[in-house]
């Protein structure tokens, strides 16, 4: 404006001097003169209109321009906040636990992918609708509970309430139930009532197996403490020599503490490969050496019970290279299992035997078999299925577990399958020496998955 303003100022001077001028040049013909300054003034006047029009268009434009810059500027506040949500809604659907948010009445504002198992029927829309209307029977009662004493807390406490129920049973699941009142810090504005759905099944099984577990070793640890216990208080009262019975009883303390010792032993043994200090020696050998001593080492055994243990080896079997102490507790496992769960005049079935991809041991038997669902759980810590032959559990439950973590440090894999004797049939995979590895070590620590 200012610049237009001094242009505006130099030609009305210049005009004015030209005024002058001309009027001396004529020689002061006032007529000629006056003619001359009607000219100029008009001119000046033309000037002054053009250079108001000029104005105009710039203050327009200015005007359009700002006008367009604040557009701009709300267009990208919108595209922000929709960014915003969108991030927000793609973190809910991708959580692993049920996010349910409700108003102050109790109907459901959101429910992210994982709540809505929690419904009585999934495709159920639950927006607008009560919350404990949708939910399955189970959980609807605690929620409304939640829901109920967080509302009734958010009235009395400056603090956000938050409510916890654990262990609630649905269907085939465990969820534990966390309620929330979701209330703004900054403007004190109500959002309403927040419940987060935990699947927590896999951890309350995993509590259910350890006390299954730790009543099974104190089952195995009672046996022979009660035998030795009882069996050295009868030698306490006897004189040496004097008693027939002193060798025997003798016998049975010296035999009940072998299998306190191997136990113990088991119990540190897993606890270590677990964690991965154990130490391995490896070396060249011959696997079905191994096999053969086991197999000759535990017939006795099995032979109590009439069962029958075939073993079949095939000279095509590659050399191995791996700690031979270790496979030979791998078959004793994998053996004494099929024992186990083979019923009288049983027979289990050993074949060791070359494949394209390494050494073979196939461990069949005549029992039960294991079902389709378990058949990666039975090598999980812990886990056992119901023994059908005598009702109640035996052994500790990391047999398979403590096999599959040898088998993986070997770099092999171990798996169960259908037998054709019509039981289970354990597979153990193993590289031969010089093969590359057919699992990494991690895969066998006992964390659980895999093989």
């Amino acid at each position: 404006m200012a610049v237009h303003t001094a242009r505006l100022m130099r030609r009305t001077a210049c005009y004015a001097v030209g005024l002058c001028v001309l009027v001396g040049f004529v020689g002061g013909s006032w007529s000629l003169g006056l003619l001359v300054a009607s000219l100029l003034v008009l001119a000046m006047y033309l000037e002054r209109r053009a250079l108001v029009d000029e104005l105009s268009h710039t203050f327009q434009a200015a005007c359009a321009s700002a006008q367009t810059e604040g557009q701009r500027d709300a267009i990208a506040q919108v595209m922000s906040l929709e960014l915003a949500y969108e991030r927000s809604r793609s973190v809910l659907e991708a959580l692993g636990e049920g996010v349910l948010v409700v108003d102050e009445v109790g109907e459901v504002v959101l429910a992210n992918p994982k709540a809505r198992a929690a419904l009585v029927t999934a495709a159920t829309e639950p927006a607008g609708r009560v919350l404990w209307e949708v939910l399955a029977p189970q959980l609807a009662g605690r929620a409304r509970e939640a829901f109920e004493a967080v509302r009734q807390q958010a009235e009395h406490d400056e603090e956000l309430p938050l409510i916890r129920y654990s262990g609630i049973s649905c269907r085939d699941q465990v969820f534990d139930m966390t309620a929330v009142q979701a209330t703004s810090r900054r403007t004190g504005q109500d959002f309403g009532t927040v419940l987060l759905l935990v699947d927590s099944t896999r951890t309350h099984e995993l509590q259910r197996i350890k006390d299954q577990f730790l009543s099974n070793v104190s089952h195995e640890l009672r046996t022979p403490l009660t035998n030795i216990c009882a069996y050295s208080e009868i030698l306490c009262n006897m004189i040496p020599g004097e008693s027939m019975e002193w060798p025997e009883f003798v016998r049975v303390i010296n035999e009940e503490g072998v299998k306190l010792s191997e136990l113990v032993d088991m119990m540190f043994d897993f606890l270590q490969l677990e964690s991965g200090e154990a130490v391995f020696n490896n070396e060249a050998l011959v696997g079905a050496d191994v096999v053969g001593d086991v197999v000759r080492d535990r017939q006795k055994e099995a032979g109590k019970r009439d069962i029958e243990i075939d073993l079949t080896m095939s000279d095509e079997a590659p050399a191995l290279f791996v700690d031979r102490d270790r496979l030979a507790q791998v078959v004793r496992n994998l053996i004494d299992n099929a024992v186990k769960f083979s019923p009288d005049g049983g027979r289990v079935a050993v074949v060791v035997n070359r494949r394209e991809d390494g050494w073979e041991l196939r461990i069949e038997d005549t029992g039960p078999g294991v079902p389709a669902d378990d058949r990666d759980a039975v090598f999980e810590k812990f886990h056992q299925l119901p023994d059908k032959l005598t009702d109640k559990p035996q052994g500790t439950g990391i047999g398979l577990a403590t096999s599959r973590a040898i088998v993986a440090r070997f770099g092999g894999l171990i798996w169960c399958e259908d037998s054709e004797m019509g039981g289970a049939s354990f597979v153990v995979l193993l590289p031969g020496e010089g093969q590359p590895q057919l699992a990494s070590f991690a895969a066998g620590t006992g964390a659980g998955g895999g093989f």
